[in-house]
Parts: structure tokens; sequence; C-alpha cells
């Protein structure tokens, strides 16, 4: 199956340890797999290749989807707090301003984050770093896994840091360690797709003096599209940087500097008396559209970046990497925990690899959309935002998990992800849909006969939830991940479909 074998002779070993996951890469997937591992109190390991958090601004939007998930951490309204939705896009042609257009979002009242959050990668990381901190949890710095090699009874890895090296035994591995995935190479799993070569900008992070902090700037051209983007994060100095740069025959484009921003902008723009200044962090973006044959090899799995790559376009990487997480996260520790048979897991790749080709064709179809849209100076990155890139209607209607056959007066399937509505009292659903169980919607008083400790029961009284799950008198089903199982006539449907789970 592509296991590597490696040699795993070495004087300098310490006496093998042992973990139920090892977590590679402690960037957002990995942080967030680590955080739902560690709330339900499975036994982990989280390494992470560099000496400190990277510092580049990177990804920057957090979707609706992903700010639920968040909130179901307990984090999320401490990062509202910090981002922005409101920022209009601010459009030229050359040093002529030829508009501007206020962010809108795509009104609903089944979710308490209607709109995107814009907000740097670095502090997203910030904030589950602190929760996996209160959870008990801690990352392993400047570690690195050398090799590994599968068995039976699990993986067998070894570790390096500039202490010592180590030999460890784990029970899974998950792969959270980026695009360029050695972990994934490791395992074998073709990372199948193509480069654009075309399609390459310079990124990167400055100072910006001379312009206002109250907008997303974008300078539109006929040539390259988006000639320029300066965005301004909230409470902070620090602006995010984007240029399409043409590559030469090669496919290569030159090493972005502060220097060369300015003079880029200087040519692109033509604004007197604005000027980039105290560069942190540059970098090249070049366009992958890829992703992995499957997501399992044996025991190890992979999440994230390392997954699958694509446009930048509507800003839904980081966030497809959170939600890998959040349904592998509750998967395993379901299957370590024996209320699962490992079959579960392979529902992972069977939900998570069907929403990362929709991600891949999505990407590709706004990013067109606004290089179009900005060649002829009609519009930025303003066409980037839509009622699916919020990605709360992305469904597992078609897994295996979600029992089909009854369905609400409103539309609501199993593999449906659950609204969330405020009630009459102003808090909401999600209060008490937070945690680590299963959750019942019960339209009565009548409680489960078995199984309770795996279920959380929530009386569906309140005439809010009703409206939002269609009035009737079914018990609808919620996955720990926040999706629906099942739509049940009776309790006893719901305890013989837990039963089933551990034997899948």
């Amino acid at each position: 199956m592509g296991f590597a074998q490696g040699n795993f002779a070495s004087t300098k070993l310490h006496t093998v340890n042992n973990t139920k996951v090892l977590i590679i890469g402690a960037g957002p997937v990995g942080l967030t797999l680590a955080c739902e591992l560690a709330r339900r109190d499975i036994p982990f390991r989280i390494i992470e290749r560099c000496a400190v958090a990277p510092q580049g601004s990177r990804a920057k939007a957090l979707q609706p989807r992903s700010l639920e998930i968040l909130n179901d951490l307990g984090i999320a309204e401490d990062l509202m707090k910090i981002g922005s939705t409101e920022l209009p896009y601010r459009k030229f042609q050359g040093n002529k301003m030829i508009g501007e257009t206020p962010r809108t979002g795509f009104p609903r009242n089944d979710t308490r984050y209607p709109k995107t959050l814009l907000i740097p990668q670095p502090e997203v990381e910030k904030a589950l770093r602190i929760k996996l901190q209160e959870l008990g949890g801690s990352i392993e710095w400047a570690t690195t896994l050398t090799d590994f090699k599968q068995s039976n009874n699990g993986i067998n890895c070894q570790l390096e840091n500039d202490r010592q090296h180590e030999a460890m035994h784990c029970s899974y591995m998950v792969a959270c360690d980026g695009g360029k995935s050695s972990t994934r190479k490791k395992l074998g799993i073709d990372f199948v797709g193509e480069t654009h070569q075309e399609e390459q900008l310079w990124v990167g992070d400055v100072e910006v003096a001379g312009l206002e902090r109250d907008a997303w700037y974008n300078w539109l051209s006929p040539v390259f599209g988006i000639a320029f983007a300066l965005f301004p994060f909230r409470n902070s100095n620090i602006w995010q940087l984007q240029a399409v740069m043409p590559a030469d025959q090669d496919g290569n484009i030159p090493a972005p500097t502060l220097e060369g921003f300015n003079q880029l902008f200087k040519e692109r723009t033509q604004m007197e008396g604005v000027r980039l200044t105290n560069s942190s962090w540059q970098s090249i973006y070049r366009v992958n559209i890829r992703r992995a044959e499957r997501y399992r090899a044996g025991n190890a799995f992979i999440a994230g970046d390392a997954g699958h790559v694509h446009s930048i376009a509507g800003g839904m990487g980081m966030n497809t990497g959170i939600q890998d997480a959040c349904n592998l996260g509750w998967k395993l520790a379901a299957v370590i925990n024996g209320h699962a048979d490992d079959r579960l897991l392979n529902t992972y790749g069977e939900e998570r690899i069907p929403i990362a080709d929709w991600l891949l064709a999505t990407t590709s179809q706004r990013q067109k959309v606004m290089l179009d849209g900005a060649k002829t100076g009609k519009s930025g990155f303003e066409t980037l935002g839509t009622n699916d890139t919020t990605q709360l209607n992305l469904n597992y209607r078609g897994s295996s998990l979600s029992k089909t056959g009854q369905s609400t007066i409103n539309g609501l399937e199993a593999g449906d992800r659950a609204p969330d509505v405020q009630l009459t009292d102003g808090s909401w659903l999600s209060d008490q849909l937070r945690g680590t169980e299963w959750k019942l919607l019960l339209p009565g008083e009548e409680k489960l006969t078995a199984l309770t400790d795996l279920v959380k029961v929530i009386n569906t009284s309140d005439e809010h939830i009703r409206e939002a799950y269609g009035g009737g008198e079914a018990a609808i089903l919620i996955r720990p991940d926040g999706y629906i199982a099942l739509i049940a006539a009776s309790v006893q449907e719901v305890t013989k479909y837990l039963k089933q789970l551990n034997g899948l």
C-alpha cells in the first residue's frame, strides 16, 4: 500500500513511547484536530517542524461554517473581535478611483455567523493554541517525523528534534503538513492535478504610509486583472499585499522584496504619496489545482492542504481543512473509545473527498469570474463571495452515515448541516448543541432508553427550533460534528442507529 519501510536502527533512539494519535503539523488543521481529540480525552501528540509559529498573514478568511465549528470550541466570539466583516472594496484603475462596493453577506436566519470574517491566519492559530493549552495539550516544536512503518498493530515512527531521536508507536497518524506534505508522499498517495504556471502572485505583509485603513484596495488592469491589492488587518498596522506576476518563458518569477513591492506599486498604480514599508513576510503563490487520490492509507490519514490545494479565490482552503479535522476528530475518538467499528474511519474520505472536488471546481470558477471582471474594469475581489462559499450548504446526503428516507416538511434531510437558530429567549440553539456528544432533538419529554451517556437530548418546544427543523414530531439525531445523521419517527430508531455504528 506504499507504506514507508525505512531504517529504524539508531544508537540514539530512546525507549519507545506510545500514543493513540500522532498529528503532523500545527497549523489550523492540526490544531483543530488536536483540540477535538483533547476535549474527548484521546491521547495524542502534535509535532511541528518549525521552531516557532510562522507569522506571515497567509490565509485571511474564516467562512461561516468554520466559525460555527470554532464556536463549538468556544473561540469564535474572541476571533470576531479581532477580524473584520464590513470592510468595503475600493477599486482603482491606475490612480483613478472607479468605485467602491460594500461587503455584502447572504442573509439567512439559520446561523449566528452569516458573514465571512477577514482575519490573518496567525490569529486563528494563536486562538487554537490557547484553546489546546486550556485542554491540556501542547505542541512539540522543531520536531519532524523522519520515518515510519505500518504494522497490524499501528504505526512505528521515528521523531527527531535538536535534542534527540525518538522511537514512538501510535495507533493512528494524521498528516496535516501542507500541500507539499512529505508524509503523503511517503504513504504513496498520488496528488492528482495540475500547476498553473501562468497564474502566480507576489504576496506579502507590509506597512503602508499614505492610505487610510478603511477599505480593501483593488487596482484593476486589462492586462493583469488584479494589478495590485492591499488589505488592512483590523487592530494591526499590517496590510496584506497581492499582485499578479507574469512568469518568464521558464515559468519563473523574481523573488519578492520590499523594494520590488514599491517599484511594482508605482508602476501599476501611478499613485503619489504612498509608500510600502517594513515588510515582515514575502512569498510567491503558485496556483495548483490538486487533490489526493485517497485520504487513508492503513492507519494513516491526510487532512487540509495535504489532501487538496486550489486557487485562493473565495478564501476556502484553511476553512476546508478545519472542516476536514472536525469530521475526522470525532470519528477517531469514537473508534479509539470503542463506540464504533474501525470502518467508521472509511467514511472520512467518503464524505470529505466529494467536498474537495467541489472545492477545486468552485474556486477555479470563482477565480475565472474575478479575473474576467478585473480585466474589464467592472469588478475585483468582491465577486468571490457567494452563498455557496459560506460552506453552510455543503452536506453529506450521499454518505453511508446518513440514513435517508424521511425528511422534514421544510426539506431538511439526513446529511444536511444542522441549522442554528436564535431562540425566543435570545440565546442560540448552538449554545445547546456545543459539546462532544451526539444531540437528539425531541418534541416531547421522551428519553433514550440506552446509550444515554453518548447522547444529549434537547427539547424542541421552542417555536423557533420547531420552525427551523420543520415543526414535525420527528426525532432528529445530530452527529458530534453538527450534521444530521437520522430523521426518525421514534427514539427506538435512534438507538438502533447508534448501536449499528459498532457493526458498520
